[in-house]
């Protein structure tokens, strides 16, 4: 009968165990802190990208406020001339015509480029803006725009209003003559030219010159409203780009 005999197994001691399970666990934790530290350095690539870009937007949006805010106030200060025309001197049509059509030709309405900040808010983004006070007034600008947005649109419902009633004073033909073009020293507003020669108005009724002088004075009452909540946002829009730059040591774009 064979006899079969069992080779002998080393056995191992307890140290040998636990140095197997120290490198096991070494390997695990670095390569755990490996994935969390590359997941970091892209959060922060993507974050200073963002950033970057809503700099940009920020920066934009001051550039289109600086420009919007000349022609509204351009705009406003031509109402009150006309008002004031209309009521002290009927006679002075040329004027009239004048500043009648630089009204309506200078109304800017404000806008904001939020395109990256929303895309942030989708990607689940904003949570990696630091400091937490940054997030904060990036989220209250976004927000308060809206209120300008809405003041913009009693702006458009007062400008219709000027454009549907001024067939009731002004002559259609006069104004397709008059020239327009931009203040060889000021791109933001456009300059209007008075109409050559005696331009009469349609009506000198007294009822119907009020009507259209009550439009210009509600529209220009509107567009002064506007202007001070545009300088409000633009002031935030100013406060961002310098937190921006400070908190993340960036430069304009």
């Amino acid at each position: 009968m064979e006899v079969h005999h069992h080779p002998n197994v080393e056995k191992k001691g307890f140290k040998e165990y636990f140095l197997e399970f120290l490198m096991i666990f070494l390997a695990v934790t670095l390569g755990f802190f490996a994935d969390n530290l590359r997941e970091h350095i892209k959060d922060n690539h993507e974050i200073t990208q963002d950033i970057k870009s809503v700099l940009s937007d920020l920066e934009s949006d001051v550039l289109h406020f600086n420009i919007a805010l000349d022609g509204n106030t351009y705009s406003y200060s031509s109402s009150d001339s006309l008002l004031n025309l209309l009521h002290t001197d009927i006679s002075n049509t040329s004027q009239i015509y004048k500043y009648a059509r630089a009204v309506t030709g200078n109304i800017n309405y404000f806008y904001t480029n939020s395109k990256t900040f929303d895309q942030m808010k989708a990607a689940g983004m904003l949570k990696l803006i630091r400091p937490r006070d940054l997030l904060d007034s990036l989220g209250l600008y976004y927000v308060t725009f809206q209120l300008l947005s809405s003041q913009d649109d009693y702006v458009r419902l007062k400008n219709d209003i000027v454009c549907k009633d001024n067939y009731l004073l002004f002559d259609t033909y006069v104004f397709s003559q008059m020239k327009v073009g931009y203040d060889r020293y000021n791109n933001s507003h456009t300059i209007v030219q008075a109409p050559l020669g005696h331009a009469a108005l349609l009506s000198s009724d007294a009822k119907m010159i009020n009507r259209v002088a009550l439009n210009y004075y509600y529209l220009g009452a509107a567009e002064k409203f506007d202007c001070i909540a545009a300088e409000h946002q633009k002031k935030l829009a100013e406060r961002l780009i310098a937190l921006i730059k400070k908190d993340y040591d960036l430069k304009s774009q």
